[in-house]
């Protein structure tokens, strides 16, 4: 089960944690404070819009444009529908329910809704992470979907292209590059593929162990891609996992803004960074 609320004796809104005298910001992966929330709920999204956290969660695109927040192509990982997210239209995916939760998915147009209903922190900022082909149709609809709101927005992928593609004509919206893959593929420095990729991204996403290594052997990544203009978010570090607070300890120690977490609730009441 789930949590409609703070666990008794929690002392922060679960929004930030601390380590020597430096601040991170907490990020909720797939709207989750707790290990065992299920993944999109509506009354996480509403609470960390409450208290200005920082949230995440994952868009595909319908096939009628729109968007919806999952993961996985397939709808049968996380709905009780069958066959591929890109194949069903909103009003299709609406009569499904999300195996975790029993509640039909979130679409991105009802996530902007609470958003602008609120009540929404100014300092909430709610992460999309884009999967899967999008078409023109699928553009004018994520930019319709945004409009008057996007400065609350983050927009990222793996592709720097396909960002500014859909994204970067949206006023307001901040754009995010995870350069992992690519960094992979043609085992180039991390910091050098942002330069040449996506020297405009404001956020940058680096995998923990990237943050880590990085860290251990001091050359500094984080500190360079800040200095160069961007903010760093380090995933996913789950506490109670194993090396997780060498991990988060190393994230925020190298200069890390934020982590993200599925236990955003257990890193800001950890002693262990305190």
């Amino acid at each position: 089960m789930g949590h409609s609320g703070m666990r008794s004796g929690d002392r922060t809104a679960a929004t930030d944690a601390r380590h020597g005298g430096r601040t991170v910001r907490l990020k909720w992966h797939r709207l989750r404070r707790f290990a065992d929330d299920p993944p999109f709920a509506r009354r996480n999204l509403r609470a960390g819009l409450a208290v200005g956290a920082s949230l995440e969660v994952d868009i595909r695109a319908l096939a009628c444009g729109q968007f919806v927040c999952l993961h996985d192509p397939l709808l049968e990982h996380e709905t009780t529908g069958q066959g591929p997210v890109a194949q069903v239209d909103a009003a299709a995916v609406s009569r499904l329910q999300m195996r975790a939760s029993g509640e039909p998915p979130l679409l991105l147009d009802e996530l902007v809704q609470i958003m602008r209903t609120g009540p929404t922190h100014p300092s909430a900022l709610v992460h999309l992470d884009l999967f899967g082909e999008i078409d023109p149709a699928a553009e004018r609809a994520f930019a319709a979907a945004l409009r008057g709101v996007a400065q609350g927005f983050v927009l990222g992928a793996h592709d720097w292209d396909v960002v500014t593609r859909v994204g970067g004509s949206v006023s307001g919206l901040l754009l995010g590059y995870d350069p992992t893959e690519d960094a992979e593929r043609s085992g180039a420095d991390v910091h050098r593929i942002v330069r040449e990729n996506a020297p405009e991204a404001d956020w940058i996403c680096l995998r923990r162990d990237m943050v880590r290594a990085s860290f251990e052997q001091g050359d500094r990544l984080v500190t360079r891609l800040r200095l160069s203009g961007h903010r760093v978010d380090c995933w996913t570090i789950d506490h109670g996992t194993p090396n997780d607070t060498a991990d988060f300890v190393a994230a925020v120690t190298a200069g890390c803004d934020q982590v993200t977490t599925n236990t955003a609730a257990a890193w800001a009441n950890s002693k262990l960074v305190a």
